[in-house]
């Protein structure tokens, strides 16, 4: 993902289906390369993965990587990975390195101010429907773990049968919850029918905008973190204002290196559709071909301990010989 924003130009917005098609041949064409490099490198690559390769490149573009093109893949990727522990320390995400250069102390404030905002749309509606259903989801769903892994010896944490039964309870106590302010709203109002009605079938919509309003609020909170850090210490700053000039040098490197190694892969550099179910079926077999083998000790093992076939014949019943 990091790699197909690097690629876009500024400025530039992707639909979901360009950017999911944007990311597969990324995805894919980096695979091909490092295969190119195994081959390069001299590393023993299993038949299966050469035979996949054979399938999606043509036969000129199966020559390993030379030197030169081994060395400039490998200094993207350092420096791809480089770049990207920097955003995960500095607590910043990719599309707002460009926007390091114009912040300032209105921006924090208006980022706090919009954070109140949010949490006081999000504050009721959470309390009302969203933390009830997170504590009896939660203290019912973690009865069931335990009920779970005293029944059975394989199981580590049973956090599957946590997150089941977690959807199953939400899915019951929401209608409950429903019905039991339907009973209050009766009992303790004296409003007209009507009212009453358009009330409860507000209900939804107000959870459903409690719960948008928190996720405003997060995404506000973490917009703030990188510009109150960089506003009040200085070692971060000094960092944040190094990383547009970083990301630039980076785009060019992957521009380069794209016009390097584009002829080389094939359809994902020419054709504009591309067989993503092709492509998906030989990742699958791929995946399997590189899965752990079983040792020979393990195979014996196994063996000894299925029952041979004489074994089986000699416990079954014979026919009674015709006399």
């Amino acid at each position: 993902m990091k790699v197909r924003r690097l690629w876009v130009k500024e400025g530039l917005k992707l639909s979901p289906s360009k950017a999911m098609d944007l990311n597969r041949r990324f995805a894919v064409g980096v695979n091909r390369i490092l295969r190119l490099a195994e081959r390069a490198s001299g590393e023993a690559s299993d038949i299966a993965s050469n035979e996949i390769l054979a399938q999606d490149l043509p036969a000129e573009n199966q020559e390993p990587l030379s030197k030169q093109e081994l060395q400039a893949f490998q200094e993207l990727r350092t420096e791809l990975e480089g770049y990207m522990q920097t955003l995960k320390k500095l607590g910043i995400r990719d599309h707002q390195v460009p926007q390091l250069v114009w912040w300032t102390v209105g921006d924090l404030i208006g980022r706090f101010l919009y954070l109140l905002f949010t949490m006081a749309m999000g504050c009721l509606p959470q309390l009302m429907f969203n933390v009830p259903l997170m504590l009896l989801s939660n203290r019912f769903a973690s009865v069931e773990q335990q009920k779970s892994l005293k029944s059975s010896s394989v199981k580590l944490a049973a956090r599957d049968v946590v997150m089941s039964y977690k959807v199953i309870y939400v899915l019951t106590f929401v209608p409950v919850l429903y019905v039991i302010y339907g009973l209050l709203l009766w009992v303790f109002t004296d409003w007209c029918l009507t009212s009453r009605i358009l009330i409860l079938l507000s209900l939804p919509l107000f959870a459903f905008w409690g719960m948008k309003a928190s996720e405003q609020g997060v995404r506000a909170y973490v917009d703030i973190m990188p510009l109150f850090r960089r506003l009040v210490l200085p070692e971060d700053r000094r960092e944040q204002d190094l990383l547009p000039a970083r990301r630039a040098q980076l785009q060019r490197h992957v521009h380069k290196l794209v016009g390097t190694f584009g002829p080389r892969l094939g359809d994902l550099y020419y054709e504009k559709d591309v067989d993503w179910t092709k492509h998906m079926s030989d990742y699958a077999r791929d995946d399997g071909s590189r899965s752990p083998k079983r040792k020979p000790s393990d195979q014996n093992t196994l063996k000894a301990r299925l029952p041979s076939r004489s074994d089986a014949t000699a416990d079954e019943p014979h026919a009674p010989s015709p006399e």
